[in-house]
């Protein structure tokens, strides 16, 4: 029975991933005049801080850098487009409330 719980339980964890974060609203909507890869360079390191978990890989059209935590899968998500100048960034968070505001403000920091 135990074994069970715990096996439904990562199902569900396995459901936290970054593709379902996207689905809603993004807590924090911004453009900018860097390009996507001088805006990754400034918002990784600021999120490091918070989450030594924190990665980022590029993608065709910029980055994605995502902040995970053990049990709960990801915690923040900044998707970095290319636009016709400068870069869109984009963060989601599973929840927005008072304690994910970091995540944002590091974010328009960099814009």
């Amino acid at each position: 029975m135990r074994k069970a719980i715990t096996a439904l339980a990562l199902i569900m964890l396995a459901g936290c991933t970054t593709s379902g974060l996207e689905k809603d609203q993004p807590a924090f909507a911004g453009q900018s005049q860097k390009t996507p890869k001088q805006l990754a360079q400034c918002i990784g390191p600021k999120w490091q801080a918070y989450n030594s978990s924190t990665s980022s890989i590029e993608t065709e059209s910029g980055y994605r850098i995502a902040a995970s935590a053990d049990l709960t899968g990801v915690v923040a998500l900044a998707v970095i487009d290319k636009a016709q100048s400068g870069s869109t960034v984009r963060v989601f968070l599973p929840m927005d409330w008072a304690a994910t505001s970091a995540w944002k403000d590091a974010a328009k920091a960099c814009i």
